[in-house]
């Protein structure tokens, strides 16, 4: 029996144990249906949002354009002056509309621009600008900076038609 034993230990060592053998790892695609429907979902919705981002870039691509023209007004004159308020004045119109702003002038003008937005224009500052304008001479350093800051504001603080 001693040979018998000797045998069977020498089948149960170590050196002829053999690997586990390891199952293929799982993969990920044929993917489940719900995996699918998740998937699609957020595609919809990553699309949906990317394009209402471009929407509202597109929209928004005449603001950018008037503060670039902004940038070249920076020095006082009476060319400057004109195309400032001039500047602001289209802005309005690509916002609001033609119908809306093309009659407005002087009070009703400043006053719209002080209703819709964050630009605030008094009346000794909007008497100033008449003056300048009407006698042909360019504005004071002050007062040309503080036109230029409300065009600035009114630019960048407008609502727009369809946000009012």
């Amino acid at each position: 029996m001693s040979a018998d034993m000797n045998r069977t230990l020498a089948e149960a060592s170590l050196d002829n144990l053999h690997d586990i053998i390891v199952p293929e790892p799982i993969g990920f695609f044929p993917l489940a249906p719900g995996w699918i429907v998740l998937i699609l979902l957020f595609l919809t919705l990553l699309f949906h949002f990317g394009r209402q981002k471009y929407l509202h870039y597109q929209k928004e691509q005449y603001r950018r354009d008037a503060l670039e023209a902004l940038e070249s007004l920076t020095e006082n004159g009476q060319e400057n002056t004109l195309a400032l308020l001039s500047l602001a004045k289209r802005v309005g119109i690509s916002a609001y509309g033609r119908e809306t702003l093309a009659a407005l002038s002087d009070a009703h003008w400043w006053d719209f621009v002080q209703a819709h937005s964050k630009a605030e224009v008094d009346t000794s500052l909007r008497s100033r600008i008449e003056k300048a304008l009407y006698a042909g001479s360019p504005l004071d350093e002050n007062t040309y900076r503080t036109l230029f800051f409300q065009v600035e504001t009114w630019i960048t603080t407008h609502k727009g038609a369809e946000d009012v």
